[in-house]
């Protein structure tokens, strides 16, 4: 059965168009989001989800997110674990305001820099 890309292309093109270096890749029955290469967001089970951290936590929580959904969460491979991931799903009011939008898209690539160092 093929897959719905749906809201993916949504995301990709309508929200994400106007900011270069946007790509998506099919992952773990959805999809990441990277920017220049990086990772910032995953869009699983119709929702929309940006790379979080302790520096973004107010943030988060100003914005509305909600971190570290029920469904996002994966198996510790090594120890069999449930882990949480730092992500949290992006709701419509700042899906829908392309200036917001594009602050969190940055915001998100500029953890996963720091997380590479």
């Amino acid at each position: 059965m093929p897959r719905d890309n749906s809201f993916k292309d949504y995301i990709v093109e309508d929200v994400l168009g106007h900011i270069e270096g946007i790509t998506s890749k099919g992952m773990f029955g959805g999809h990441g989001i990277y920017l220049d290469g990086k990772i910032v967001g995953l869009i699983i089970d119709g929702e929309f989800y940006l790379k979080t951290d302790k520096k973004t936590k107010g943030l988060g929580e100003q914005f509305k997110y909600e971190r570290n959904p029920p469904a996002h969460k994966a198996t510790d491979g090594q120890r069999g674990k449930i882990v949480s991931l730092p992500y949290a799903i992006v709701p419509i009011e700042i899906l829908e305001d392309r200036d917001k939008m594009e602050e969190r898209i940055y915001e998100s690539f500029e953890i996963s820099e720091r997380k590479k160092k």
